[in-house]
């Protein structure tokens, strides 16, 4: 009885693997609802995730390609900046969603007795859709302009795997501390428009300054977005390993960090939402 007491009291007693597989079809469900309540109302629809990173590319072109200036490799503007934003719009609106998923579903929290990370991790898969459609237009750019396809492109789903697992680890801390501190659901869309032009979307890894890359690879996004377009455009987009395993090493402490401040203030969300 001591031993069964003592691991519901563990931190990390919510990762009952066997119980979050036994309610697998919860998530399903959790990410149907979600997709039908995201275009049901929608004028525009799924059309508006088309035109949203068609219109935002072009608006890093105007600024980036026209006023900055960056080094392009031979590469037309617009592709670069669109290999980019796929991982940008996913991450921000996944953010977005993650920061309030245990508000909005405070109604589920407060009746139902479930594994309650599954919020969190719906929050960072359920732009999925969104994701797709973006990367369908990159491919037909690419076509347009006659690029070649190459095997680096299966480079895209481990990429993206990394992709998800940063978020889940930023949605963890971000959910949690916002059943505490509501400012955090307003602070956050602030900072994700900060957020795009510090990210190398309008630009390369390249022109960071030597002085300032080894701080600015510690960003999980600035790795996700090389290999990207290492997938997408070949050899001279190559990101050094140096690149990949700070971002990586950043990743595996913000979800472990998040795994455990999730764990530790759990019990307390019904009590508190």
């Amino acid at each position: 009885m001591e031993r069964i007491i003592r691991s519901r009291q563990s931190v990390f007693g919510f990762l009952n693997f066997k119980k979050l597989w036994e309610v697998r079809t919860a998530i399903f469900y959790l990410l149907r609802r979600d997709i039908f309540v995201t275009y049901k109302q929608s004028v525009l629809g799924i059309t508006w995730n088309i035109l949203r990173p068609v219109l935002t590319a072009l608006i890093i072109v105007l600024v980036f390609d026209q006023m900055g200036n960056f080094p392009n490799f031979g590469i037309p503007y617009f592709l670069l900046a669109m290999s980019a934003l796929i991982v940008w719009e996913f991450f921000s609106n996944a953010v977005n969603w993650g920061s309030v998923c245990l508000l909005d579903d405070r109604e589920i929290i407060t009746k139902m007795n479930f594994p309650r990370v599954i919020l969190p991790f719906n929050a960072s898969i359920r732009n999925m859709l969104g994701f797709a459609i973006n990367l369908i237009l990159t491919f037909m750019g690419l076509v347009y302009y006659g690029l070649p396809f190459s095997w680096e492109m299966l480079l895209i789903f481990p990429a993206m795997i990394a992709l998800i697992l940063f978020i889940f680890g930023i949605n963890l801390w971000l959910s949690t501390i916002n059943v505490f501190y509501r400012d955090i659901q307003a602070i956050v869309p602030f900072i994700l428009r900060i957020g795009l032009f510090v990210s190398p979307v309008g630009f390369t890894l390249h022109s960071i300054p030597s002085e300032w890359k080894s701080l600015y690879v510690l960003n999980p996004l600035v790795g996700v977005i090389s290999i990207m377009r290492f997938a997408f455009f070949g050899e001279a987009f190559k990101p050094e390993m140096s690149v990949i395993w700070m971002g990586l090493s950043t990743l595996l402490v913000l979800l472990g960090s998040g795994l455990w401040l999730f764990g530790k203030f759990e019990r307390k969300f019904a009590d508190v939402i």
